[in-house]
C-alpha cells in the first residue's frame, strides 16, 4: 500500500464467506493494516463498526437484515469519520450517486484488480474521495441530467402539473384528493414524485418553483 502514514483496522462486510477470505488474503501482508474484522449482514457491519475502533469498512451493497446503503447511513450518523468504500457488482451511476449521497467515500466495483482496491484506500484514508475509472463518465453523465432535468416541466406529466397547481394554491392533499376523485395515497405519492424529480425538498419551494416557470 502507499502513502497513508498511521496503521488503521479494517472491517469488510460482505454476505459472501468467499468474497471475505479473498479480500482478507490480499490485505494480511499490508503492515499498515493492524487488524482485520468482517461481517456477513449489514446490521453486523453496522454493530462491529460502532462497537470496536473501525476505520475503514469495504462495504458491500446487497446484503441481508441490513443494506450496504443503509448501513452506511448509519454508520455515518454515528461515526462520519469511519471511511467506508462501497464495494459492489452494481454500477448504474443512480446506485453510485445514491451511495455517495449517503456519505460513501469510494465506490469500485467488485471485478476491479488489488491494485485499484488498494489505491481507493489509499486515497480514502487520506481525506480524499475515490471512483472507479470506469464509473467517472457514467457518474459525471447523470449528475448533468439530473441538472437538466431541473427546471424544465418537459419531465413532469399532466396530472402532476395538475396538482402542482392545486398545490400552490394551498390544497391540502386530501382536498387535492377530493377534487381529482382520487385517493389520499395516491395524492401523497403523485406529491413525493415530484419534489424527487424537480430536486425539492418541501412544498415551500415547489410553490416557488410553480411561480418561476409560470404554471399558476
Amino acid at each position: 500500500m502507499q502513502s497513508y502514514d498511521a496503521t488503521f483496522n479494517l472491517l469488510i462486510a460482505d454476505d459472501h464467506q468467499l468474497i471475505i477470505d479473498g479480500l482478507s488474503k490480499i490485505f494480511q501482508d499490508e503492515k499498515i493494516i493492524s487488524s482485520i474484522h468482517s461481517a456477513l449482514n449489514g446490521k453486523d457491519a453496522v454493530d462491529k463498526t460502532l462497537e470496536n475502533d473501525i476505520d475503514c469498512v469495504l462495504m458491500d451493497i446487497s446484503m441481508p437484515i441490513i443494506n450496504g446503503h443503509d448501513a452506511t447511513l448509519l454508520i455515518k450518523k454515528q461515526k462520519p469519520y469511519v471511511k467506508i468504500i462501497v464495494v459492489s457488482m452494481l454500477s448504474d451511476a443512480s446506485v453510485v450517486a445514491k451511495l455517495l449521497k449517503a456519505g460513501a467515500d469510494a465506490f469500485i466495483i467488485k471485478n476491479t484488480g488489488k491494485d485499484e482496491l488498494l489505491k481507493a484506500i489509499n486515497k480514502v484514508m487520506n481525506g480524499e474521495k475515490y471512483i472507479s475509472q470506469e464509473l467517472s463518465y457514467d457518474l459525471f453523465n447523470h449528475i448533468n441530467r439530473k441538472k437538466e432535468n431541473i427546471g424544465s416541466n418537459d419531465h413532469l406529466t399532466p396530472r402532476e402539473i395538475e396538482i402542482i397547481k392545486y398545490i400552490a394554491d394551498g390544497m391540502t392533499n386530501h382536498e387535492i384528493a377530493d377534487k381529482l376523485f382520487l385517493s389520499h395515497a395516491t395524492v401523497d405519492t403523485h406529491r413525493k414524485n415530484i419534489l424527487s424529480k424537480l430536486g425539492l425538498k418541501n412544498s415551500a419551494s415547489l410553490v416557488k418553483y410553480a411561480a418561476d416557470n409560470k404554471l399558476l
